[in-house]
């Protein structure tokens, strides 16, 4: 594959391992893609029900003579500011997801994305100043609509310039994972980043 340089241009060539290559498994990837957006829920959200309402000590008015349907308390879900019938508790929504299968559902979200010719393997990706508009500039070269960007160890150039920008995330080689692989739509990976890569998923 084409190694290109900063600004779009080929200064070299890389073999990639076999696995690039695969047939990608939806199922998989889908199973990965969930669990993540399952783990990334905080679960806090919460209710009160009927026995956790506040006051409730008497009826709310006699039970003969007012012409109303007979009440025994305000905290009844019926009644207005009463409790919450089957409402929402905290809960954890993470999903069990073992690390072979997680390793696998990586190498087929990249092999997916080498297939869809959404793959940018470049030398280095170095900016000349920490600014956002240098980091656009360069996106402009590759006409990047949104991308991932994995380098072996993040700038303090490259991480000021991307902290503006939502539809670009740079990430090293460990931090990688399925949701982010497929939400973007390129991924950008320098050579030393893609030797650990292969290196870390042929484990």
């Amino acid at each position: 594959m084409d190694v290109l340089n900063i600004k779009n241009e080929v200064v070299g060539k890389v073999d990639l391992a076999p696995w690039w290559s695969e047939r990608s498994n939806s199922s998989l990837i889908h199973q990965a893609v969930v669990a993540a957006r399952a783990g990334a829920r905080r679960g806090t959200h919460s209710s009160k029900g009927r026995t956790d309402v506040r006051g409730g000590g008497s009826k709310p008015f006699r039970q003969k003579g007012t012409g109303r349907a007979r009440q025994g308390t305000i905290k009844a879900p019926h009644m207005r500011g009463g409790g919450v019938v089957f409402g929402p508790h905290p809960r954890d929504y993470s999903k069990s997801f073992n690390k072979k299968m997680s390793r696998k559902a990586l190498q087929q979200a990249l092999a997916f994305k080498a297939a869809s010719e959404s793959l940018l393997v470049v030398e280095e990706f170095v900016l000349e100043a920490p600014k956002t508009r240098e980091l656009v500039a360069a996106m402009d070269r590759f006409d990047i609509i949104s991308a991932i960007v994995i380098v072996e160890d993040i700038s303090e150039e490259l991480q000021r310039a991307s902290n503006n920008l939502n539809w670009v995330k740079v990430v090293t080689p460990d931090r990688i994972n399925t949701y982010d692989v497929l939400a973007f739509d390129t991924l950008i990976v320098t050579r030393k980043a893609i030797e650990a890569l292969e290196g870390a998923m042929s484990i």
